[in-house]
């Protein structure tokens, strides 16, 4: 390979880690003759997120103490090792890392307690992750920390102590805090708790999504509460049955009061509009999803395609294959390749 510069050697070496080919990747990072930071955690988030490689990816992060002129350890660098640790779940490497990271003074940030809390948590080491997060200022808890401790609190059954960090800066709460506290609730056995707080999430003007239904459901079942449980089926049902009628006005009215937010019932409203061939509506629905299934990307997949609209078929395999790296279905390829025919 010609030497090129530091850039296309990050962007090659990134390729071959984002299709899993550790083994090339690793060949050309060490034959590099131009390393940069960059160039140092596209490695290190290889290792860290390969099993087997945890050994080279500690071993990497301490040849980045060495190399200061070729690389900094950075907060990506901290938060990637704090991840690998908490799925080792070694108490010592937990201590050790955070050490070093109050040394250089990088345990400051939102995101730095976060990823402490985290692996502290799944260390086994509640009482230092709790501490971590009570160190930080009162201004520097963002969302993202107070998150992390309302899990560890609820993974080790403290869910008062949860409650009390989640009551704490109410403002800072997101769908995530509420599904969080809602999700510990049902998990410990608190299940009448779990339900009070969805409602109270709905009534603070949070809409529910596939996580609150999921935790909801699970509590209206273990309390035997047939008459909610009803009342949640029925609220994603309706969407699908008004859909099926194509009453499309009617599907958005309901969507929008019943503070309904999850995959099926959005689904159900891709297909909605397919089916009168409104795509516009309906390729608006899927990007507001911000997680898709292969249910949905089917769905999208086949409207455009029962409309003949070649070019976006096309263009949404393209986006497909940007973030999957794989073929969709044989049928679905199939019927993209048809539909070109057809023009």
């Amino acid at each position: 390979m010609p030497d090129g510069n530091v850039f296309t050697w990050n962007t090659i070496i990134s390729a071959h880690i984002k299709s899993n080919n550790l083994d090339h990747s690793e060949l050309l990072f060490n034959t590099a003759p131009y390393k940069d930071s960059v160039t140092y955690n596209s490695m290190l988030s290889g290792y860290a997120n390969s099993a087997g490689y945890e050994t080279k990816a500690i071993n990497l992060f301490k040849q980045m103490h060495s190399v200061r002129h070729e690389a900094r350890v950075d907060e990506f660098s901290l938060t990637r090792m704090c991840n690998l640790t908490a799925k080792l779940g070694n108490s010592w490497y937990a201590k050790q890392l955070h050490l070093f990271m109050v040394k250089t003074g990088n345990d400051i940030s939102g995101f730095a307690v976060s990823a402490l809390v985290n692996m502290y948590s799944k260390s086994g080491c509640f009482d230092e992750a709790y501490n971590a997060f009570n160190s930080c200022s009162y201004g520097s808890v963002d969302v993202v920390s107070k998150n992390a401790v309302v899990v560890a609190c609820c993974r080790e059954g403290k869910v008062d102590m949860a409650m009390e960090i989640f009551s704490n800066q109410a403002e800072l709460n997101d769908v995530v805090s509420w599904n969080t506290m809602i999700a510990g609730y049902a998990q410990n056995g608190y299940d009448k708790n779990a339900i009070e707080v969805a409602r109270c999430m709905e009534r603070n003007g949070f809409r529910w999504n596939s996580h609150t239904f999921t935790s909801v459901l699970n509590a209206c079942s273990t309390l035997k509460c047939l008459k909610l449980g009803k009342e949640l089926h029925a609220r994603i049902g309706i969407v699908d049955v008004y859909c099926k009628c194509g009453n499309m006005k009617y599907v958005e009215l309901i969507h929008s009061r019943i503070c309904v937010d999850n995959m099926f019932s959005t689904t159900s409203m891709i297909v909605g509009y397919s089916s009168q061939q409104n795509m516009s509506q309906a390729r608006r629905m899927f990007d507001s999803l911000k997680s898709k299934n292969s249910v949905v990307w089917s769905a999208m997949f086949s409207g455009y395609l029962n409309c003949n609209c070649c070019e976006n078929v096309f263009e949404l395999y393209i986006i497909y294959y940007y973030i999957f790296f794989f073929l969709f279905e044989s049928l679905c390829f199939i019927g993209v390749i048809w539909s070109f025919n057809k023009t």
